[in-house]
């Protein structure tokens, strides 16, 4: 019975795999008939985009923004993502033909590390001389953290526009309760009391130490923000907290937020564009494509570490940190003799120690200085890896810390008594089965990974005591598996100054006496022949899932001591 049901199975994977290996060929096919239509001579592409005199660059942020530009094989040619956005902003700022800016609120799909980056160039934008002008249909804590850079702020005068700004509310799900239904438990192993990651799988509710952590983090985020807005808006923060946290702009009636000056106006858009002269409107991904690069012999690379550190050489994901793609890019900035200087600019929660360290170590290689831009996190594994640089930034909203270890076990055993299935196994030598997940994890075995996992941790200590020239004692102090907001990076030693991107490339071209330079990221395409792969490692691993559970066949995330922190915080 048991062999007519592996055959079933294995003859059910085998055409599923070629139904799926065949859906992709034509899809890549569709994708190469589009890419030969875009490489077409400039009379078959769409019109060169003219900037008229008097013109509004307009900004819409509701497909939110990529730190790195895709490297897919089909890619356009220019790419909007986050620096690309910092740049145009920057450009508009010069460009005469360039009036104003035109913000369009309704979505915002901004972390806030991105949204007091954005709110800082459009500062300097205004300096020159020109008005920042946003409308929105609804209101929120996301779109109004952006929306108070604005010289005028609108909505439209009906009491159904939505508005609901409040303090915070967040969730955290905890899975044990379920698990122990199903009868699967997970050997959680950490090393670091603050170290969270893994503990929804093995507590029914939020520990102390996390709970306390994470606290701390969402009430500085919340103080920034608020002391933010009355700044902005010219409001008592006082009076302005105390209105928003007794709960009197959740669904408060239009004319009350004007009058009280969280909003300056009301009015439907085309009376606001018109009001304001808002016309001969460009979008900032068509304006982008009228901006002239300028060569230049002397250059600042931007290298990305954006995503998960994974522990295999490729992924289909665009946002992951591998270290064959780092130890490429390194590759390609220390050998352009163009290159003075390299920004490592680090948005990841962490992942696998053993990357971590690898990266670490092709980072001390490099015979150029290289300075750290933290994104929206740079902690556990990505915090390890900054420790190998020159200097640190962060943003006042960037999280980082969370020096600690994790590793992770599932068992099923008890699901499969449930299920009446019986594994049998065989094995030779002590330990040869300790990633199994059909049976309970032994003593021995729990504390021959707590023993390793501490080799790690100690190991990462050593790596900040010496990076950031902080004695052990002091590691241990802020390490644990704590994690901080920028400011308190600071505070503590482990950031070097507050800045956002453009700050971090400015400092480094000021310590290279730069006057002038020209800053380029480095993303190597894929060829068609990587983007395939890709695809193929999708239907791989989809197909590998119809597998019976065995210790080869363990997730490899949960087979490697991990750097992570426990939960999106942004």
């Amino acid at each position: 019975m048991k062999k007519i049901f592996n055959i079933t199975l294995f003859l059910f994977k085998l055409i599923l795999q070629s139904i799926i290996t065949i859906g992709i060929f034509l899809l890549l096919l569709v994708f190469l008939i589009s890419g030969l239509f875009t490489s077409l001579p400039h009379g078959y592409q769409d019109e060169k985009i003219i900037v008229e005199d008097n013109s509004f660059l307009k900004l819409n942020f509701a497909e939110g923004l990529n730190e790195k530009a895709s490297s897919s094989y089909f890619d356009e040619k220019v790419s909007l993502n986050f620096y690309s956005t910092l740049q145009g902003i920057e450009a508009a700022a010069n460009d005469d033909k360039i009036k104003g800016i035109y913000l369009l609120l309704d979505n915002v799909s901004l972390n806030s590390n991105h949204i007091e980056e954005i709110g800082e160039s459009l500062e300097k934008f205004k300096k020159s001389g020109k008005k920042v002008y946003a409308f929105t249909r609804n209101l929120n804590n996301k779109n109004y953290s952006l929306g108070i850079y604005a010289d005028v702020l609108s909505m439209p005068p009906t009491n159904s526009a939505f508005i609901n700004i409040s303090g915070y509310y967040k969730e955290f799900n905890y899975f044990k309760g379920l698990s122990d239904y199903l009868g699967v438990k997970f050997n959680v192993i950490h090393v670091g009391d603050y170290k969270s990651y893994g503990e929804q799988y093995s507590k029914g509710e939020m520990s102390k130490t996390f709970k306390e952590n994470v606290k701390r983090i969402y009430n500085k985020t919340y103080d920034y923000e608020i002391s933010n807005i009355s700044k902005k808006r010219n409001l008592d923060k006082k009076t302005l907290e105390d209105t928003i946290l007794g709960g009197y702009l959740v669904y408060p009636n239009v004319t009350l937020v004007k009058n009280i000056g969280i909003i300056d106006d009301n009015e439907y858009e085309e009376e606001f564009k018109e009001k304001y002269n808002i016309e001969n409107i460009v979008h900032l991904k068509n304006y982008l494509t009228t901006l002239k690069k300028k060569d230049n012999t002397k250059q600042i690379a931007i290298i990305y570490a954006d995503g998960e550190i994974l522990d295999f050489q490729s992924s289909p994901k665009n946002n992951a940190v591998t270290l064959h793609t780092i130890k490429e890019e390194l590759k390609i900035a220390n050998e352009n003799d163009k290159v003075k200087g390299i920004v490592l600019r680090i948005n990841s929660p962490g992942g696998s120690a053993l990357t971590s360290e690898l990266i670490h170590h092709e980072l001390s290689k490099i015979n150029k200085p290289i300075y750290v831009s933290m994104g929206k996190s740079a902690a556990s594994g990505g915090y390890y890896i900054s420790t190998g640089t020159d200097k640190i930034f962060a943003t006042k909203s960037t999280i980082t810390g969370s020096i600690g270890v994790v590793s992770i076990i599932p068992n099923i055993s008890e699901l499969l008594d449930n299920s009446k299935i019986n594994v049998e196994s065989i094995e030779k030598g002590k330990y040869s089965g300790i990633y199994s997940i059909s049976k309970e994890m032994n003593e021995d075995e729990f504390n021959k990974i707590k023993s390793s996992s501490t080799e790690i941790y100690n190991e990462f200590k050593n790596r900040v005591s010496v990076g950031r020239g902080i004695s052990l004692d002091d590691v241990e102090n802020i390490a644990n598996g704590q994690i901080w907001a920028g400011e308190e990076g600071v505070e503590n030693g482990l950031v070097d100054e507050i800045g956002g991107l453009k700050t971090t490339i400015s400092a480094l071209a000021n310590e290279l006496n730069l006057e002038s330079y020209q800053v380029i990221e480095i993303n190597k395409k894929k060829s068609l022949y990587d983007t395939f792969l890709d695809l193929e490692f999708i239907v791989s691993n989809f197909t590998n899932f119809l597998d019976f559970p065995t210790k080869e066949s363990v997730p490899i995330k949960y087979k490697i001591p991990l750097l992570l922190l426990p939960y999106d915080l942004n």
